[in-house]
């Protein structure tokens, strides 16, 4: 029952069915009406819900109260319809409540087809709209945690990433790139945008709290990606193999094999600047292609350096 719950579709029926239900138990004309406006409030998350909930329910007060006012004054017939759709459609979008555009639109129609306009009409609508609404609320505060499918799809991206360093690391030296290289490139780039928008939803389904740690963190692996791509089309220049290749090397397949959500990278970094220190000391470039190729070296550093702060400054707030 529980996996039926989470389905957006079961929730649209099942909420269209009950507030049908109580509309005609309670005897209110245009019963149906309160299950059109039910499915039209079931949302993703709790957040949204509550939003549009607000904003329609502003919407149908307002087209509700115009409507009567209008077919009160000037009659109902389809030219004063028109002449409240017209205020009415203008009025929603010039507040930004058009999600109730609709709805208020239907409700109004109820008016129309009326032979005696009184306050009981009011009565009745407004209760349609308030069972269609609340019983899709209740509905709506019912939503399955994203949680679990975050920490898989996170714990698959790291995989990835230190697949990718470590690849990178045996490419340095080897000047050779895995037939596999753009697979798992165009994999970790669609797990990071899915984990984004279930970050987002996460979020949006906080009502009472907000934690940053779901977007905060995609973020951080975002910001990773693009300087992962940086650093293979660095290394994807370099044709010849030097000592200090062969170090930073050692030193990507390290960063690799410590790439992990608890570490804050400091040390990491400490040893960067330590080998970037070293090169500086080493023997000047003999020629042209050693001086370019080692100018590669040094712009791989600093991409690496930069893949690393992104995490360092993640971990400052986490």
């Amino acid at each position: 029952m529980m996996k039926y719950l989470q389905s957006k579709t079961f929730k649209m029926a099942l909420s269209a069915t009950i507030a049908i239900i109580i509309s005609n138990y309670i005897g209110l004309k245009f019963g149906v009406t309160a299950g059109i406006i039910a499915i039209l409030s079931i949302q993703e998350t709790k957040k949204e819900a509550l939003l549009v909930a607000g904003r329609r329910l502003i919407a149908c007060a307002a087209a509700i109260l115009l409507s009567f006012l209008l077919f009160w004054l000037l009659g109902n017939n389809p030219i004063v319809f028109g002449l409240f759709l017209l205020i009415f459609i203008s009025g929603t979008i010039l507040l930004k409540i058009e999600d109730g555009m609709v709805m208020g639109a239907v409700l109004s129609t109820h008016l129309l087809s009326s032979t005696d306009i009184n306050v009981s009409w009011i009565i009745n609508e407004v209760q349609l709209t308030i069972i269609g609404i609340g019983v899709a609320m209740l509905f709506n505060l019912y939503s399955s945690s994203l949680d679990d499918e975050f920490d898989k799809n996170k714990a698959r991206i790291e995989d990835c990433y230190r697949g990718i360093l470590s690849d990178m690391a045996v490419s340095l030296v080897t000047q050779t790139v895995p037939i596999y290289e753009k697979k798992i490139l165009l994999e970790v780039e669609g797990l990071v945008n899915k984990s984004k928008l279930i970050a987002q939803a996460i979020n949006n389904n906080n009502l009472f709290s907000i934690n940053n740690y779901y977007v905060s963190y995609i973020e951080m692996r975002i910001i990773q990606l693009e300087v992962i791509k940086r650093m293979k089309r660095h290394f994807s220049r370099f044709y010849m193999t030097f000592e200090q290749t062969k170090i930073l090397s050692e030193f990507t397949n390290n960063v690799a094999m410590n790439l992990h959500e608890d570490n804050d990278c400091l040390e990491l970094l400490e040893r960067l600047n330590l080998l970037r220190k070293d090169y500086k000391n080493m023997e000047l470039p003999k020629n042209r292609e050693e001086f370019e190729n080692r100018a590669l070296l040094f712009q791989f550093l600093n991409d690496l350096e930069d893949f690393l702060n992104a995490k360092r400054e993640f971990k400052e707030y986490f």
